[in-house]
């Protein structure tokens, strides 16, 4: 390990930190009990809706394997998921489009993702609105307030549906949330394979 010599001539230890390894906010969702509770009935529907093998996010074994893609850049034995869901799971990455071009690898062809996440609508003041609200304990170390349907434009997943909805909650990063259902594209080498 390199080590570096202060100016009193005792060595110090550097710690090198690969700019390739993720880190996931884990440990318990504290979000409002109506939110929560919105969250859990359309996370039954996502689940209802997927078909095939199902990588859901919200186990934390499933957030590893998308954090393995995020920082590896290759599927680890080669496995393809039907299904991605995510309800509010993608926030504890710290780089959407990262996340979502992971699971495009993730995905087998024609597979789906389905992700529910909190937005928040541009525009400076909102910025500066929001602001105060990342030390409340319900959104503390989260990423909130990304826009998942620009990110998804970003990527090569392609956009089938999206609902935008409103959730009445004090706790404003959590009240505008977006529903997306997007599709792996199918390559014409994929199709001959």
């Amino acid at each position: 390990m390199p080590t570096l010599t202060a100016v009193i001539g005792a060595p110090t230890s550097v710690l090198i930190v690969s700019s390739r390894k993720t880190v996931i906010v884990e440990g318990q969702r504290r979000f409002p009990k109506a939110v929560e509770e919105e969250l859990g009935r359309r996370h039954a529907q996502a689940l209802a809706a997927s078909s095939g093998r199902v990588l859901d996010l919200s186990d934390p074994g499933a957030r590893s394997i998308l954090r393995e893609a995020i920082d590896n850049g290759a599927v680890s034995g080669g496995s393809q998921w039907d299904t991605v869901v995510s309800v509010a799971e993608l926030i504890r990455f710290p780089d959407l489009t990262a996340s979502l071009n992971a699971i495009d690898a993730l995905l087998a062809p024609g597979g789906r993702l389905l992700a529910i996440e909190p937005v928040v609508r541009p525009g400076t003041l909102r910025v500066f609105g929001l602001a105060p609200w990342s030390a409340t304990r319900s959104v503390r170390g989260f990423h909130v307030g990304r826009d998942i349907a620009a990110a998804l434009r970003t990527t090569p997943l392609m956009n089938d549906d999206i609902d935008r909805f409103t959730l009445s909650t004090a706790v404003v990063p959590l009240r505008h949330f977006v529903s997306v259902s997007a599709r792996r594209a199918v390559t014409v080498p994929e199709v001959h394979q």
